[in-house]
């Protein structure tokens, strides 16, 4: 585990930054430090409380600056773990509010899964569903993924322990144009091959 040197006693198993700041963080520690850093990240710095901090130290493997921690967009889960040989723990979650909440009306998402997971097409189809306006018909999945990514409308996000696809429509504009681009063209149809076979037969 990763130690945050600003709040000794408190370790991290997973986290993801990007140049947002901070997306996910999972920690464990003792009551008091786990509340100690809570009420850090609440107060302003004058107050002793704290905006940037590393976790792990320069140079060890997955460490990581947090360069801000946009506590206004975080949502945070606690559990309390007994019986370890460390006596009673607290596991900390702190993750975007994108990842359970997307923003439709921005076309914004996040997508978290650990990092060995495979494939995570299914997760991200239905992920982009709930994000896009534009209603779409599953048999364009792969099609209309790939030409979303090829837009930059796809991001990859590597962290330690953790990664994520973040989603951004928030050209809404340009989304509409290119699907009904597709639409017209015959790149996207309205019957799936499955179904024109069916009526072929």
């Amino acid at each position: 585990m990763l130690e945050l040197p600003e709040v000794p006693g408190v370790f991290c198993d997973a986290h993801l930054v990007d140049e947002t700041g901070l997306r996910f963080l999972s920690v464990w520690g003792r009551d008091t430090a786990i509340q100690e850093f809570l009420a850090r990240l609440s107060v302003p710095e004058r107050d002793g409380g704290i905006r940037s901090f590393w976790i792990g130290t320069p140079g060890q493997e997955g460490a990581h600056c947090v360069p801000s921690v946009g506590t206004d967009r975080l949502m945070r889960l606690t559990a309390r773990r007994t019986g370890s040989v460390f006596g009673e723990l607290i596991h900390l979650w702190l993750y975007d509010r994108l990842a359970v909440d997307p923003d439709r009306s921005n076309g914004r998402a996040l997508l978290l899964h650990h990092s060995e997971a495979n494939d995570l097409t299914g997760a991200l189809w239905e992920l982009l569903k709930q994000t896009l306006w534009v209603p779409v018909l599953d048999h364009w999945r792969d099609l209309l993924l790939s030409h979303l990514d090829e837009m930059g409308c796809l991001t990859r996000l590597d962290g330690f322990c953790v990664g994520a696809f973040a989603i951004d429509l928030s050209n809404r504009e340009r989304i509409e144009q290119e699907v009904s681009f597709l639409v017209r063209s015959g790149r996207l149809q309205i019957e799936s091959s499955c179904e024109i076979t069916a009526q072929a037969a």
